[in-house]
């Protein structure tokens, strides 16, 4: 029902439902394929602006507010901005490398912020493969061991991963660890340049045989008897609209906020709508054209593939603001 109905009909409505705050660009690993430009510099948002942004949100029935990064967990002032969050009462995401997720900041996560979904970055079945890419050794080990942590505290965690030319052997031993650590597990990509245009990430693009190979395993893992815990890479809507896939939502499901208060229509499309430092959230979402702008552009994205299978630096989508990006071997297939 989320997916058929409500969420199509905030696409179709252009309501903002959700809003990505990129508290701060440093982080604790240092993947390979990582798209944040870690040379951006701005004035970063005080915390009185967050706590005015979280009141405008809520005067707007924004329902999720999800903390990202970098590393969300080593913005200063992350417990009590997140506090603020539950307060307001929102539904609050957490997309963390996970390495830090353990011991008392752990139990601080349950006891003060009580998130719907602490979901962290897993790039292999193997050690070898994992810290191959997160360049810090010792860091899948810790993962998985900070996974079991968080299940004795009773906080909710997930694993997104990134299909690349490193892990495309082992999709469906991802798929195995995750049941064997009773959590949730969805693939996103393909792998997209850096925000400063530097292509080096496609490099570790999969083939594409993986793709195929990936929704072949997403559809079997949805059949078993714990299919709660899987989830396919990509989704058809239950009335059969292919284009479903193509159709974003940019500029109305979730928008993204940079930690230097840059608003954008979404994570790859980084149309300037505003600045936080010159104008209020509410001001920024009914004045900055920068959102009908994405909108129509996904709308027309998914008129121009209604007919087509959506193909992208060989996987199964296809996203204008990677397009948009000159990430190079795009197709429209």
């Amino acid at each position: 029902m989320y997916h058929s109905v409500i969420r199509r009909r905030i696409r179709e409505q252009g309501l903002l439902h959700g809003i990505m705050l990129e508290l701060t660009y440093a982080c604790n690993l240092d993947c390979f394929f990582c798209y944040n430009d870690k040379q951006a510099q701005g004035k970063p948002l005080a915390l009185e602006q967050y706590r005015q942004l979280l009141d405008d949100l809520a005067a707007m029935n924004v329902m999720f507010v999800t903390f990202t990064g970098g590393e969300p967990l080593l913005y200063p002032r992350f417990f009590e901005l997140a506090r603020m969050a539950r307060d307001r009462g929102f539904a609050i995401r957490i997309k963390t490398n996970g390495h830090a997720v353990r011991g008392a900041t752990a139990a601080r996560l349950r006891e003060e912020i009580n998130p719907l979904l602490v979901e962290m970055s897993l790039h292999g079945a193997r050690a070898e493969t994992h810290d191959r890419q997160t360049r810090v050794p010792g860091s899948f080990d810790r993962l998985v061991q900070n996974i079991r942590e968080m299940h004795e505290l009773d906080l909710r965690p997930g694993l997104v991963s990134t299909p690349t030319a490193w892990n495309e052997k082992e999709l469906e031993a991802m798929y195995e660890l995750a049941r064997e650590l009773h959590v949730p597990l969805r693939f996103q990509g393909p792998v997209g340049p850096r925000d400063n245009g530097d292509q080096t990430p496609l490099e570790i693009q999969p083939s594409r045989d993986s793709w195929t190979h990936l929704l072949e395993l997403g559809k079997r893992y949805q059949q078993e008897p714990h299919a709660t815990a899987f989830s396919a890479p990509f989704e058809e809507t239950s009335d059969g609209e292919d284009n479903e896939r193509a159709w974003c939502g940019a500029g109305s499901e979730e928008i993204i906020v940079d930690p230097f208060g840059n608003v954008f229509p979404c994570l790859h499309l980084r149309w300037s709508a505003g600045n936080l430092h010159e104008q209020g959230i509410r001001e920024i979402w009914r004045n900055a054209q920068a959102f009908p702008a994405a909108r129509n552009l996904s709308a027309e994205t998914a008129d121009q593939l209604q007919d087509k299978e959506p193909r992208q630096l060989g996987a199964p989508l296809f996203c204008p603001g990677l397009a948009l990006k000159g990430c190079g071997g795009c197709e429209n297939s």
